[in-house]
């Protein structure tokens, strides 16, 4: 239904110009009651399949069990997209279970290091606040000293031991049938 625009003076124009917005409004109602019809058509058709595909794989599927209690082949179909989870259940409880870990990670291991630093901290005994101790240590400071210079002194009298051991076996050796006893240099000097 198509407005054509009226020319007219006055107080008719006013009133032309209310009768095409009427026939533009029921227009406008009329079109929208047919679209808002259409997709409630459409939404029925779509379940409607759906309820269609549904009972043809449940029907596939019986007939599939028949032929395999039967003897033949049997063929399995897959079931219908968005007919339930497609994430396994075992899935889902093994990420649940490795995200609450996480949690408990991070928060358990920094509880756990504070417990463990007060526990330290109330066994930890502070240095030099017992007189005995100090007295103690500075003991073993000297016996470790005292150690250290007789250590000295052990080493000197080695390489005196090792030095004149040397200076014999440099001397030339006697007869085979001599009794006599090589003396170092110096040994025989002191005679």
């Amino acid at each position: 239904m198509a407005v054509e625009p009226i020319a007219v003076a006055g107080p008719q124009q006013a009133q032309a110009a209310q009768q095409q917005a009427a026939a533009a409004q029921q227009q406008a109602a009329a079109a929208q009651q047919e679209a808002q019809q259409a997709a409630q058509e459409a939404a029925q058709a779509a379940r409607e399949a759906a309820r269609e595909a549904a009972r043809a794989i449940r029907d596939a599927q019986r007939e599939a069990g028949r032929a395999g209690r039967n003897g033949r082949p049997e063929i399995m179909f897959p079931p219908f997209p968005n007919s339930g989870p497609q994430v396994p259940e075992g899935a889902i409880i093994i990420s649940v279970a490795f995200f609450i870990m996480c949690a408990v990670i991070a928060i358990g291991f920094p509880i756990a290091r504070a417990i463990a630093r007060r526990m330290d901290r109330r066994n930890a005994v502070t240095p030099g606040a017992d007189s005995d101790t100090r007295a103690r240590l500075e003991r073993i400071e000297q016996a470790v000293e005292s150690i250290a210079v007789e250590v000295e002194r052990i080493s000197e009298g080695q390489r005196f031991t090792t030095k004149v051991m040397a200076e014999m076996r440099s001397l030339p050796q006697g007869e085979p049938g001599a009794d006599r006893v090589a003396v170092p240099l110096r040994a025989r000097e002191a005679r």
